[in-house]
């Protein structure tokens, strides 16, 4: 897959323009301790992973850094992304490709002003919000929930296709899909506008994640 060499981008560079090969398949992490994040992260990169988030709300930044440090050289031997969920001094620390905000993170033009190598991607449910995280500079959106999950406890109602399809025909980045995806029903987002689906437990729990 043609992704570019990241490990060339410096802190006074622009990041390289963030294609849909970047976002074919993002596996957010889920809860475990560091080995097993670091031995399933490999799993899903072996298995064509494009990309990887750390998402970790409780986890100390200090602590974390090691982790995340750890999972971008893994991803980076593997031609793959990797992003960190809402934190963007460990994504700074770590040298992560790139950071998501959500609603109630840095705004995307601060994050902008604050790494201007990174790559950010912001999260956005409705056409609007998805426009006006595109104006503020998010190079992404993560969309969803597609379908209801037990991932995320701050997950709203969810959107269904229509309603993906309708924030992917408002902007002209990348989208990935997100919220209830599992192997059995992807097939469904076909035709969507989706660039990408992003998984949690439909990655993290499955039994040969390969």
């Amino acid at each position: 897959m043609p992704l570019e060499d990241l490990r060339d981008v410096g802190p006074s560079k622009p990041p390289p323009l963030l294609t849909p090969d970047h976002l074919r398949l993002l596996m957010i992490t889920g809860p475990a301790v560091p080995s097993e994040v670091e031995a399933r992260v490999l799993q899903g990169l072996m298995g064509g992973v494009t990309a990887v988030q750390l998402r970790d709300k409780e986890t100390p930044t200090g602590t974390l850094l090691p982790l995340a440090r750890r999972l971008r050289d893994l991803c980076h031997a593997h031609r793959a992304v990797f992003f960190v969920n809402d934190r963007v001094d460990l994504a700074l620390a770590a040298g992560a490709d790139g950071v998501h905000v959500g609603d109630d993170d840095l705004p995307v033009d601060v994050v902008r002003s604050l790494a201007p190598h990174l790559w950010v991607g912001a999260s956005a449910d409705l056409p609007s919000t998805a426009r006006a995280a595109v104006e503020a500079g998010a190079h992404y959106l993560g969309c969803g929930t597609v379908w209801a999950t037990e991932s995320k406890g701050d997950a709203g109602i969810p959107i269904g296709v229509d309603g993906l399809r309708a924030v992917a025909e408002a902007v002209s980045v990348p989208v990935v899909a997100i919220g209830g995806i599992t192997l059995e029903r992807a097939h469904e987002l076909a035709g969507s506008g989706a660039a990408g689906l992003a998984l949690i437990r439909g990655l993290w729990d499955a039994p040969d994640l390969a």
